[in-house]
């Protein structure tokens, strides 16, 4: 295997692992914005009944999660955009009053998805802008 051949694989793995790093770093980023700005998702116990508040950071740990919603597309500026109105949300969890894991619906789904999207919008697409400049240069180099 000739040695630029090597040189360029090591060099997309790299800006692969650093891709990958770059989105990690918007998550983390994207989480402690969303912490910051005093969100917190109202949760019901669909067993109990109870209502309490649950932070983001607790909302986006992984777990069961089913929803129903309808998508509405409109335009905003130039652009069609296409945005989900939650019916129903709700999350796996372990209910602080009654103590059992289960379902909790969340009540405000679509005040929660207004506020964080902004936010996501702008961490992310911060990174996907790195990722296509990245992407040009490489072209440019290898071509």
């Amino acid at each position: 295997m000739p040695a630029s051949l090597v040189v360029v694989l090591l060099v997309i793995l790299a800006c692969c692992v650093a891709m990958v790093a770059l989105f990690v770093a918007a998550w983390r980023r994207t989480l402690a914005e969303v912490d910051a700005s005093g969100l917190v998702y109202r949760m019901r116990c669909e067993r109990c009944g109870a209502e309490f508040d649950l932070a983001p950071r607790d909302f986006a740990r992984p777990g069961a999660r089913r929803a129903r919603s309808t998508t509405r597309t409109r335009a905003k500026g130039a652009a069609l955009v296409s945005q989900p109105r939650y019916h129903y949300v709700a999350k796996r969890l372990a209910c602080p009053a009654c103590g059992e894991k289960t379902w909790c619906e969340t009540l405000n789904a679509n005040e929660a998805q207004d506020a964080v999207t902004p936010i996501a919008l702008r961490n992310f697409g911060g990174a996907l802008l790195i990722m296509v400049v990245v992407g040009f240069v490489l072209r440019a180099v290898f071509a």
